[in-house]
């Protein structure tokens, strides 16, 4: 009586577990929606990023790992399933996103430098009409004509001329000089650094760099920035939201090392404004009342959207590395539809045909492996439902793998029930012993087959962790329907007239020659 009640409450947590499976695949995503198809069903986009030269070191080996890291935290937060980043010979990192919603989006972030500064904004390149100097997006340096007269650097603090762009007849050199008429005295020498593209200020003789012309991305006016003071690398959090006016900011907040650093650098230029520059594009430079312990805050930012991208970058770190979008396209499905619906075909042809062998070898016990199989197939639907993994062919196939292992455990079982009541043993007797002579078997198969899905997940990319996860699911299911619904199905069947026969259990006795 107490294994009966046992094996009833073991149906009943079955159904329940089907009842909420049922749910998720029916009724909060619908059946069409319940599985996301990866990018070889699906299609989505695939961005190749191509790695510029940073500093000295140039490119390493160890810089375009965590590069990838990098890139696959912010998928991550991104909510794409089953990305693929790779690497090729180039050293390009390929990025697959199957079924995105917004690739723009995507791309942006995801090639994102994210590179924090802090410096001093020394002026800002004003033309005598009024109007800003922009940076020319082609040649990469300084926009300037005849029609707009000549161009001064306006010192942020005084707003006066702090120096006058004059080029130099002799050598075509842009030069920043003194304001003065009288003494013109040469300040330093534009020019553009070819490994990287920066516009550099520099001193004529001793070619020290003096500062950087970056673009301000409020006015679009050319700007002059000092060294750099610190960088995003002392940043602890960054989180997109409202100031107390209303206005789209971003709050960063330093670590222990950071904060003593920025107190020092407010504390030493008190009435200066303090340029923060992401990605060489000055996003606010605020003016610098008094010195500050605390949090700092980017504003001057369009939209609440851009502001969370922002923030995602920052607090997912800068890449080590300069990365150029070499091509980003949309990947139509390279088995496409057809293939998915040949797929699913061939996985209900053979379930059928197991249904038809099963039910012919083995009669009853193969009408409970058929219900073992039902059920096998609606909690895996379910659970791949709500943990929303994308499905691809290698997963389909994956699928296809485990319906056919659950099957080679009831097979071990059923035939070693059949040999126990040619003893002479009664039903339920063979049953136990089926089982209990079977388990080890299949526990022994399933637990090295879940050892080389966790290692296909562990070190495999793309598909191939699509397939892992299918297999290791489809093998933890299977043996539960198999070792527990299947055993109590069974057991409360055997009380009932008519299934303790041998016709029934599809058993032959052997005829004696006597």
């Amino acid at each position: 009586m107490r294994n009966k009640k046992l094996h009833i409450t073991i149906i009943i947590i079955f159904l329940a577990v089907i009842g909420v499976c049922l749910y998720y695949t029916c009724i909060k995503y619908t059946i069409n929606s319940s599985i996301k198809l990866g990018l070889d069903l699906k299609g989505g986009t695939q961005i190749i990023l191509k790695p510029t030269n940073v500093g000295e070191e140039g490119i390493t080996a160890e810089s375009m790992d965590k590069a990838m890291l990098i890139i696959m935290d912010r998928i991550d937060k991104l909510g794409v399933s089953e990305p693929l980043v790779t690497k090729d010979s180039s050293n390009n990192i390929i990025i697959q996103l199957p079924g995105v919603d917004d690739p723009d989006r995507a791309l942006e972030i995801i090639g994102k430098t994210a590179q924090l500064e802090f410096r001093i904004l020394a002026g800002s390149f004003i033309s005598e009409e009024g109007l800003p100097v922009t940076i020319d997006s082609e040649t990469g340096n300084l926009s300037i004509n005849s029609e707009i007269g000549e161009v001064f650097l306006i010192d942020p603090k005084t707003g006066r001329a702090s120096g006058k762009l004059l080029t130099d007849p002799e050598t075509g050199d842009m030069l920043l000089v003194s304001p003065e008429s009288e003494t013109q005295d040469v300040i330093g020498k534009l020019s553009i650094k070819s490994e990287t593209g920066e516009l550099l200020l520099t001193d004529p003789e001793t070619k020290e760099i003096l500062g950087e012309i970056l673009t301000d991305s409020k006015t679009g006016a050319a700007s002059l920035v000092e060294s750099v003071l610190m960088t995003g690398d002392k940043l602890a959090k960054a989180s997109a939201g409202y100031d107390s006016n209303g206005r789209i900011i971003v709050s960063m907040s330093f670590t222990g090392e950071g904060q003593k650093i920025f107190e020092k650098i407010t504390s030493e230029n008190v009435g200066r404004q303090l340029a923060i520059i992401l990605d060489d594009n000055i996003k606010s430079a605020p003016v610098i009342r008094t010195a500050i312990s605390g949090n700092a805050v980017i504003e001057g930012i369009d939209s609440l959207s851009e502001a969370k991208d922002i923030a995602l970058v920052l607090q997912t770190g800068a890449l080590p590395v300069s990365l150029k979008v070499e091509e980003s396209s949309t990947v139509g499905p390279t088995l496409g539809m057809d293939s998915l619906r040949k797929g699913l075909y061939a996985g209900i042809i053979g379930l059928i045909l197991i249904v038809i062998f099963m039910n012919s070898f083995y009669r009853g016990l193969g009408l409970v492996s058929t219900i073992g199989l039902i059920v096998y197939i609606l909690i895996f639907w379910g659970i791949m439902s709500g943990i929303r993994t994308a499905l691809t062919l290698p997963g389909i196939a994956g699928i296809i793998l485990t319906i056919g292992m659950a099957v080679d455990a009831n097979v071990i079982i059923f035939e070693r029930i059949k040999e126990e009541i040619r003893k002479g043993k009664s039903a339920r007797i063979s049953i136990s012993e089926g089982f209990k002579h079977g388990m080890r078997t299949i526990i022994d198969a399933n637990v090295t087959t879940l050892i080389t899905a966790a290692a296909l997940f562990k070190f495999g990319t793309g598909p191939i962790k699509g397939f892992a996860v299918t297999l290791g699911l489809g093998v933890i299911i299977s043996m539960l329907t198999s070792l527990v619904f299947t055993r109590s199905i069974l057991f409360l069947m055997a009380g009932l007239p008519g299934v303790a026969t041998t016709k029934f259990l599809g058993v032959r006795m052997k005829r004696s020659n006597i």
